[in-house]
């Protein structure tokens, strides 16, 4: 929260951190940095090289922390923070810098960013803001989001200089860099950047040269699923200055996996088929490690992650029809993946109906639940209501709102890709809707779901080959979640085992119960 009565000076001392600190370095990329009490400035006239390489080095550092406490705490009033002094400190001007000075410790870390603006009254600013009187010239999502936050926020410098302090709710402990990991190739960032020198014609033949590679591996409670960045510092051609590029790395336990996510992710960015979600560009394999795929982008947040923050009904909505959008333009499109024969796609999913069916019995439901989904998946039999599916097209398979991811640019893409496939567009459609049933029901807010639910199937069927009813969406929904449930235990499940049931109870029941609270509108 914002709080106007801390100095440098208090802060510095809640984190057991002396004042003054002497002079700072300013290599970032020192491995030291994610491990030992640390004193650095950096400067830069790009917000979002910036906030991309301050994020990977504080995952990293803060890997014991729980990833919702790092984002909403630590990484959105960062972001935050920097969109700031780009945009009103320094009037995006992209000659002007933007100065950030980062002290860490065992206890926390101490941010500051400053501008090269003229500053502003804050102590004006902030009464209004209380007040709720017109004090921003956009929307003010900065300044609320930086006082919700539970870091504590001040300002100096005339309010050139924010100042962020965050003291993690459960301490910082855990594993170090590389510790647990049985393949030391992939996170040693010489080895890394050989293999890219040679192995890429970006990088061997007559493009931009790597200067250095560092590797910030993503572990522990704060490891976003995505993989590890790869941060590259590439010397420009004729002469022109080095930057720093960004790559995530994908990890698979089979080759095969990882040729199955290449193939599929290069097929779809070839077709430039979507826009508004995009395909991120998959940059190639290393030898010597073909279970690795590296991508060139950088997210930060999942789609679940960017609701919990951005929850408003209007956004929530708003994404929705994005994403319905972008899925029947993949759906419609002629990419071709490993086929699925059209006759087969009724058997798959009979057979995937009976293992949903199997798993549920497993469960303390009872036999009124199963039953009830029984009859629900008898609808894919049924030729009146899915004769037209028997027709497959190429879908995502493996689609839900950890798949869906926002990056540092502000762009959404579509990630995962080895399960893409042609067959039935139903299975996509039913992993979106499993995922907003669940995000839904934990706000208790039935009228969300059913809005966003009917925007998002109105702007799909608006543009699909083959529109669906919310009454055959059940069973694909249904399906979605008892597979979630099998996988209920993965770290990287948003819903536990009893949301999850619940929702399935709500989807067969033909939606979620009301209670208290909603998305604000």
């Amino acid at each position: 929260m914002i709080d106007l009565g801390q100095t440098r000076a208090g802060l510095l001392a809640e984190i057991n951190a002396p004042d003054p600190l002497g002079d700072p370095p300013g290599d970032l990329a020192d491995p030291r940095v994610t491990i030992t009490d640390t004193h650095l400035r950096i400067c830069s006239h790009a917000q979002e090289q910036l906030f991309s390489l301050l994020k990977a080095v504080l995952l990293e550092r803060f890997a014991g922390v729980a990833r919702l406490e790092l984002i909403g705490d630590l990484l959105i009033p960062l972001k935050n923070a920097l969109g700031n002094a780009f945009k009103h400190g320094n009037g995006c001007d992209a000659a002007k810098v933007i100065s950030v000075e980062i002290v860490l410790t065992g206890k926390g870390a101490l941010i500051a960013v400053t501008d090269e603006g003229r500053g502003f009254d804050v102590a004006l600013t902030f009464r209004r803001f209380q007040e709720q009187e017109n004090y921003f010239v956009n929307r003010g999502d900065g300044f609320r989001n930086l006082h919700r936050a539970m870091a504590t926020i001040s300002y100096e410098n005339g309010g050139r200089t924010v100042l962020l302090c965050f003291r993690p709710a459960m301490g910082i402990n855990g594993d170090s860099p590389g510790e647990g990991h049985a393949l030391p190739n992939i996170l040693d960032g010489e080895w890394v950047q050989n293999r890219l020198a040679a192995g890429l014609a970006e990088f061997s033949e007559e493009g931009a040269r790597i200067e250095s590679c560092r590797v910030y591996a993503t572990r522990g409670c704060a490891g976003d699923g995505c993989g590890n960045r790869y941060a590259l510092r590439v010397a420009g051609q004729d002469g022109r200055l080095a930057e720093t590029r960004v790559l995530t790395g994908r990890f698979h336990t089979t080759a095969t996996a990882a040729e199955a996510d290449f193939e599929a992710a290069t097929k779809l960015n070839d077709a430039r088929i979507l826009n508004r979600l995009r395909i991120p560009r998959p940059v190639g394999r290393l030898a010597g490690e073909p279970r690795l795929v590296l991508y060139d982008f950088d997210p930060w947040m999942n789609l679940w992650e960017y609701f919990t923050y951005r929850g408003r009904l209007k956004t929530l909505c708003r994404t929705a029809k994005r994403i319905a959008r972008a899925l029947a333009h993949l759906h419609r499109s002629q990419v071709v993946f490993p086929e699925t024969e059209p006759e087969r796609v009724g058997d798959g999913l009979q057979a995937m109906a009976l293992q949903a069916e199997r798993h549920l019995q497993t469960l303390p439901c009872g036999p009124d639940l199963v039953n009830r989904f029984r009859v629900a998946a008898q609808r894919i039999q049924s030729r009146a209501a899915f004769g037209r599916q028997r027709i497959a097209a190429p879908i995502h398979g493996s689609l839900g709102w950890d798949c869906i991811h926002y990056g540092v640019d502000g762009r959404f893409y579509l990630y995962r890709f080895e399960m893409c496939r042609c067959s039935d567009p139903g299975l996509d459609l039913g992993g979106f809707a499993a995922d907003l049933l669940c995000f839904t029901l934990a706000s208790h807010d039935e009228e969300a779901y059913r809005v966003c639910l009917d925007d998002f199937l109105g702007k799909y069927n608006s543009e699909a080959a083959h529109p669906i009813s919310q009454d055959d969406l059940l069973p694909y929904t249904a399906l979605a979640l008892i597979g979630r449930l099998r996988l209920a235990d993965d770290f990287s499940t948003n819903a536990g085992p009893g949301r999850l049931l619940a929702a399935l109870e709500a989807a067969l029941t033909s939606g979620p119960r009301g209670g208290e609270g909603e998305l604000r509108a």
